[in-house]
C-alpha cells in the first residue's frame, strides 16, 4: 500500500512540476524498483510491453528520488559546463495559458497546437510544459556541440547490447493531417543491428484507459552500398508483407553532419490515409489510400532506439523538433 501511495505521489509531482532530470544513478534497490514499476499505472504507457522494459517509469522514479541531492550539487556550481544537465533548469509549474486568471495545467489529453517546435533552448521544458516528457535507459542531456541552431541540441545515448531507448515524447490530440520534422546529427554509422535502429515512433489510443496500439516507425536500415544507411517507414497498420516503405533511389543519410527528416501524416478512419517521407527537403516516397487510424490520443517519440547493435555504446543528437501544417513550416530552418 505504501508503495502504491508513493507511486501516485511521484506521478503528481511529474504532472505539476514539469521537471525532467537525467538518470545518473540507480537510486532504488532492485526489488523496490520492480514493485514500484509494477504498481505505477502511467497515463499512456510506453512502447515496450514487458514491465521490466518500461524505462520511462523507471527513469522518472529514479530521477525524482535523486532530485534533492542533484539540486544541492548544482547549487554549488559557479558556471554552466559545456554539457548542460537537464536538472539545472527549472521548468514552469504552469506551462499552459491562463483562463480568466486561472492557470490551465497541461494534461496528456490536450489538443496539440500547431505550429509547435522546440530547439531545446529552454532545456526539455518545451516538452514538459505541454504534458510531454523525456526518459532514457541512458542519459539524455543538452550539449553545445554539435548543435544545429541556437545554443543547444539534445544528446540521446543508448547501449544497444540490449533493448535500450532514450527519447522525448509529445502527446495529446494530434491534427488529422500535419508535417513532423526534426534535425539529426549521427557521428558515425552503427556497424550492425540485429533488430532495428529506430528514430521515431507513433502510437495511439482513444482514451487514457485503453491499451495503446502502434502506428508508424521511422527506422534506419542498411542501404544499397556497404556502410550506407537509409530511412524507411514501418507501417504497423499495413499487412506484414507490404508494410515497409523506402526510397527507390536508396538515398543514404549523411553521417557527421546535420540532416533533416520530415514526415507527412494524413490520418482517417477509413482507407484514405497518406504518408510521405522527406530527407533534407527531398521527397523519398509517398503512399496514398492507406488503412489509417483516427484514434483521439497520440504519442510521438523522438530520439534513439537500438537493440543488439554494434558498437553497443552510441550517441546521436537531435535539434529543432517541430510540427506544422506545411513542409516549409517544419523545414524553415534548412
Amino acid at each position: 500500500m505504501l508503495i502504491i501511495v508513493w507511486s501516485r505521489v511521484l506521478h503528481v509531482i511529474e504532472v505539476v512540476s514539469g521537471e525532467t532530470f537525467p538518470v545518473t544513478s540507480r537510486s532504488f534497490p532492485p526489488t523496490l524498483e520492480k514493485m514500484l514499476v509494477r504498481s505505477r499505472v502511467s497515463l499512456f504507457g510506453e512502447r515496450r510491453f514487458k514491465w521490466r522494459k518500461r524505462p520511462s517509469s523507471v527513469a522518472f522514479l529514479r530521477a525524482r528520488y535523486t532530485t534533492g541531492s542533484l539540486l544541492v550539487a548544482l547549487s554549488m556550481l559557479g558556471a554552466c559546463a559545456p554539457k548542460v544537465s537537464a536538472g539545472e533548469w527549472q521548468c514552469s509549474d504552469d506551462g499552459g495559458a491562463s483562463n480568466g486568471g486561472t492557470p490551465h495545467v497541461p494534461v496528456a489529453t490536450d489538443p496539440v497546437t500547431v505550429p509547435w517546435s522546440t530547439g531545446f533552448e529552454e532545456n526539455f521544458c518545451d516538452y514538459t510544459k505541454v504534458a510531454g516528457y523525456c526518459y532514457g535507459d541512458r542519459s539524455y542531456v543538452l550539449v553545445t556541440e554539435p548543435r544545429h541552431l541556437g545554443r543547444f541540441a539534445a544528446e540521446f545515448k543508448v547501449i544497444g547490447a540490449e533493448m535500450h531507448q532514450t527519447r522525448c515524447v509529445r502527446q495529446g490530440v494530434f491534427p488529422e493531417a500535419a508535417y513532423y520534422g526534426a534535425w539529426y546529427f549521427i557521428p558515425e554509422p552503427l556497424k550492425d543491428v540485429e533488430v532495428e535502429w529506430n528514430l521515431w515512433h507513433f502510437q495511439a489510443r482513444d482514451t487514457v484507459d485503453e491499451l495503446h496500439h502502434d502506428l508508424w516507425d521511422i527506422n534506419l536500415i542498411k542501404g544499397a552500398q556497404a556502410g550506407d544507411w537509409e530511412l524507411e517507414i514501418h507501417d504497423r497498420l499495413a499487412p506484414p508483407n507490404a508494410n515497409r516503405y523506402r526510397s527507390a533511389d536508396h538515398r543514404p543519410i549523411p553521417f557527421g553532419t546535420w540532416f533533416h527528416i520530415a514526415l507527412f501524416l494524413k490520418r482517417a478512419a477509413d482507407t484514405t490515409g497518406k504518408v510521405a517521407l522527406y530527407q533534407d527537403g527531398v521527397q523519398l516516397f509517398e503512399q496514398s489510400n492507406l488503412k489509417s487510424d483516427a484514434s483521439k490520443l497520440t504519442q510521438w517519440y523522438v530520439g534513439d532506439w537500438a537493440e543488439k547493435a554494434t558498437p553497443a555504446d552510441s550517441s546521436l543528437y537531435v535539434d529543432d523538433v517541430s510540427i506544422g501544417a506545411t513542409l516549409s513550416a517544419v523545414s524553415a530552418t534548412q
